[in-house]
């Protein structure tokens, strides 16, 4: 079984040589880059490009030392030989991405992008049509990406140069980890990357290209997608960083990115996508498995599942997922949640993430969802949590390098006596930079004591993306340190590009506090990283405090750690930053030590397994729902009726009697009942009937019925033993307190909805709108009622139900159905009563609970039941449907047959074994 991984960027990119090949550890693994066209392919590193200057320069303070500028020396002025060997199996990369532009690696040799301008913006822009050159912009389209005096003159051409394979700046480290670490543990023998090599190839010629890709394939493990540099820019600077990004970390304010090159920016999308879809299909084999990642892939799975509809397709989110307010805001948004739907797995950092998934697909899709699973027509989608981890082990492996002790030792000397607090944040608004900033201006103001004596170093991972914010930031940052340095002290150094991951491992481990006090984050394993760097096993300083924003994924690991804050609560920031440096070093080593046991459970291989499995489990129940049911065989079913020593029905009303039992409340047929009576005055033959409706419903249809029945109602919630007129209740009062609330929500919703109609039951309420005047209008308000409810209320007393025309609400305990009244029967009865055969039919989402129950019996009954020379006797189970949705049921009736056909088939045989006269 080969396991493929589809990422955006591949864990590997190209370094072109000017120089002499470099030898790879596998030998010589650099080819010729040729180039087409006229022109040679430019690199970025010939250009005159001082290393040492930074991408953008906020104003240092006159008159304050500048001396901490210089302790950190930026990632771009380090050379490419830091970058490690691509396949190192040792190499433990940053756990959060790196965010380096496409096309502008500052490290490595690489080509130019070729892409143009988009198409002229739409009718909805402000702004007109582009003209004159085309200027490489960043994110917000306001500066050029590459001070263009730089590049005039000397650049180097790569025509005949020499290319190397490394280790890429890009991509996800937190991901890459985790394969690298179960690849270690052995959990993972055969995986196939699928990316990009995260530059432009639009000047690379088709050997060139060629040579790549079987290089990497051959050697790397790696599939490698080649899409135009229009389409990547598209996709990835357009859409993906321009509308995806924000909408997913609750940023959806309008832009001119938002508006101007909307379709233009989703057809790259789409273009992108399906590269990967034929990539991986182009290599696929029945038994493989594919994992997609992250917002950049999102209608991926749905494509694979068009091709390959029997494919085991996983796919985890590592940014947040907004709640359905924000996510109804993106104009493909149905688009989105049909290509997410076609895995078998969606995985979420945490439930959070889920709910608001599950509440999407309830309120855009109008699907019936429920705690953990989407159901489709003829699929079901489970959605789990499992928040990703760190690979302890291979952390700890680079904290022992010579580099990270060779730093732990520069800015321990450097800051000497002073207490250091780190953050290291993207330069965008969700990074929470201007918040922080603030905050800690409040605490210079608000506890003067501290002034000279703390030092905060502010790293930003990327080039800012919003020079409104740039320049906000850098306002506040010079009123910091024009307002409270001294000739001696600078209370803030910004350093404004990314540092080396040795630099910032050694941060880590000196810092007194880390604040990672993000507006969103999907799960910040940084702030992992530094609870295991504070360890002192590397430094005298040990236990330092995490601050940490309750808006990113790690808050829910967290839950109960006392410097949880709110980043726009300035002030609880600036007391929190003084409650850190003001405690005992017992209460540090107390609260570290929480914090690590808090972790724990979550590591990179427990991540991978506990995936692996989920995933493993949802695609073999796919398969079985998606397969062809085979027909029921009456035959061998008369067969082992005959040989059974005693015999358990369980009979859907609306399968026996018709849907005008349950719709109408018609009173069972003649025939129906002279059947039941047959079965019945057999004594091995047990029967019971299963009802969605209430006990007082099924009243009159009791009195036509034989006594000798047993009837379960309300979807297992009550309970009438054979012979009883008495009903046995499953659900306590106290568990039905959440009724009041929610019929109020639905009378809200009825008021609104002409036609719509409640209907109340002891242990549920439900929301028709089947005869609703304007059902498109009843739909919208059924699904907002849905989302409503779950959002208000959560999960935690109530199961709520999309069915057909309705929104059912009910006890958790209902969500086990007629399976947990069967149990309690099961449970109860005498030795001798006890079935050999069991004959479990229906056709509602009701009874899928029952089959599950039924089909789980045949594979594992419960041997303690029989006598010794009974055990190893396995139960003869059948589970039909008479429905056409995906089903736990293992046959379907015969075209021919009804269920009462087959059931009267059974009725005519006797005892004894012998067809009746």
């Amino acid at each position: 079984m080969t396991v493929f991984i589809a990422s955006l960027f591949l864990p590997y990119t190209i370094d072109f040589q000017v120089t002499e090949p470099k030898q790879g550890q596998h030998g010589s693994l650099s080819s010729h880059a040729n180039v087409d066209g006229p022109g040679p392919i430019l690199g970025r590193l010939s250009d005159t490009y001082h290393p040492s200057r930074p991408i953008s320069c906020l104003p240092l303070t006159p008159g304050a030392t500048t001396e901490d500028e210089t302790v950190f020396k930026g990632y771009t002025s380090r050379s490419a030989d830091e970058i490690p060997i691509a396949n190192d199996r040792l190499w433990h990369g940053p756990s959060e991405p790196r965010a380096i532009p496409w096309g502008h690696s500052r490290i490595f040799n690489q080509p130019r992008s070729k892409a143009t301008d988009p198409p002229t913006p739409s009718i909805l822009s402000s702004r007109g049509p582009i003209q004159g050159p085309r200027r490489e912009l960043s994110l917000d389209g306001s500066q050029d990406r590459w001070d263009m005096k730089y590049c005039s003159s000397t650049r180097v051409s790569l025509s005949n140069a020499d290319w190397v394979v490394k280790a890429a700046e890009q991509g996800h480290g937190g991901l890459q980890n985790a394969i690298h670490a179960a690849e270690k543990s052995s959990l993972l023998k055969d995986k196939i990357w699928v990316g990009t090599l995260g530059m432009p190839t639009d000047s690379l010629t088709d050997s060139t290209r060629t040579d790549i890709a079987e290089t990497l394939q051959d050697v790397y493990d790696s599939l490698t997608v080649f899409v135009s540099d229009n389409e990547f820019e598209g996709h990835y600077t357009h859409f993906c960083r321009a509308v995806l990004w924000p909408a997913l970390h609750y940023q959806m304010q309008e832009s001119p990115r938002h508006t101007e090159y909307d379709g233009y920016s989703w057809v790259q999308y789409l273009k992108l996508n399906k590269a990967f879809a034929e990539r991986i299909i182009e290599h696929w084999k029945p038994g493989d498995l594919i994992w997609v990642h992250d917002y950049h892939l999102l209608v991926l799975p749905g494509l694979l599942r068009e091709s390959l509809p029997q494919a085991e397709i996983g796919f985890f989110l590592h940014t947040p997922f907004p709640s359905s307010e924000i996510f109804r805001c993106l104009s493909p948004r149905e688009e989105l949640l049909d290509g997410l739907l076609g895995a078998d797995l969606i995985g979420f950092q945490i439930d959070e993430y889920c709910n608001h998934f599950l509440h999407s697909c309830s309120r855009l899709k109008r699907l019936e969802v429920s705690a953990n699973q989407v159901h489709l027509n003829h699929r079901h989608v489970s959605v789990v949590n499992s928040p990703l981890g760190i690979d302890p082990s291979s952390l700890y492996t680079l904290r022992q390098s010579t580099e990270v002790k060779g730093w732990i030792h520069s800015i321990s000397h450097r800051y000497k006596g002073q207490y250091l607090i780190v953050a290291r944040d993207r330069f965008d608004a969700p990074g929470g930079i201007k918040q922080k900033l603030l905050a800690y201006e409040l605490f210079l103001n608000s506890y003067p004591a501290w002034r000279e004596q703390v030092v905060l170093v502010q790293v930003m991972s990327s080039a800012s993306e919003n020079p409104d914010l740039e320049a906000q930031i850098s306002i506040i940052a010079m009123r910091i340190n024009a307002t409270y340095s001294t000739v001696t002290h600078q209370p803030l150094v910004l350093v404004q590009q990314d540092i080396s991951h040795f630099q910032f491992i050694a941060l880590l481990s000196v810092a007194h506090i880390f604040m990672a006090t993000n507006l969103r984050e999907g799960m910040n394993l940084t702030s992992h990283d530094f609870i295991h760097c504070q360890d002192g096993q590397l430094s005298s300083h040990q236990h330092g405090s995490l601050i940490l924003s309750e808006f990113v994924g790690s808050a829910s690991i967290f839950r109960g750690h006392k410097l949880l804050v709110n980043p726009w609560d300035y002030k609880q920031c600036a007391d929190a930053i003084k409650s850190a440096l003001e405690m005992s070093p017992a209460e540090r080593k107390l609260n570290w030590d929480f914090l690590l046991d808090c972790k724990s459970p979550y590591t990179a291989i427990k991540w991978h397994t506990g995936l692996q499995e989920a995933l493993t489990k949802a695609h073999e129940m796919q398969i079985h729902q998606t397969s062809q049911l085979a027909p029921l065989s009456p035959t061998d079913l008369k067969k082992s009726y005959r040989a059974a020593r005693a015999r358990m029905f369980f009979l859907e009303d609306s399968a026996i009697f018709g849907p005008a039992f349950v719709i109408e409340e018609s009173l069972p047929s003649s025939k129906a009942c002279e059947t039941l009576r047959t079965l019945i005055n057999d004594p091995k033959n047990t029967l019971y009937i299963t009802s969605n409706r209430s006990t007082e419903q099924l009243q009159e249809a009791l009195e036509k019925l034989p006594c000798e029945l047993g009837f379960i109602a309300e979807n297992g919630c009550f309970l009438q033993e054979p012979g009883s007129d008495s009903w046995v209740p499953f659900v306590p009062e106290s568990a039905l307190k959440w009724r009041s609330g929610i019929k109020k929500m639905m009378e809200y919703s009825h008021e609104r909805t002409e036609g719509s109609r409640i209907k109340e039951r002891r242990c549920s309420l439900t929301f028709h709108y089947d005869g609703a005047l304007d059902r498109e209008v009843a739909a919208r308000q059924a699904s907002e009622l849905a989302d409503r409810i779950n959002s208000a209320c959560g999960r935690a007393d109530f199961h709520v139900v999309r069915e057909a025309a309705s929104v059912k609400v009910e006890p958790p305990h209902a969500a086990l159905g007629n399976g947990r009244a069967a149990t309690y029967i099961l449970d109860h009865l005498p030795n001798i009563k006890y079935p050999e055969f069991l004959f479990a039919a229906g056709g509602s989402r009701s009874g899928e609970a029952l089959f599950r129950w039924a089909n789980e019996l045949a594979v594992a009954p419960v041997a303690s039941r029989f006598d010794k020379s009974e055990l190893g006797k396995t139960l003869h189970v059948t589970t039909v449907t008479t429905s056409t949705h995906a089903t736990e049921a293992r046959s379907v009736l015969p075209s021919d047959y009804s269920l009462l056909d087959v059931l009267g088939e059974l009725s005519s045989v006797t005892s004894n074994g012998e067809k009746a006269e």
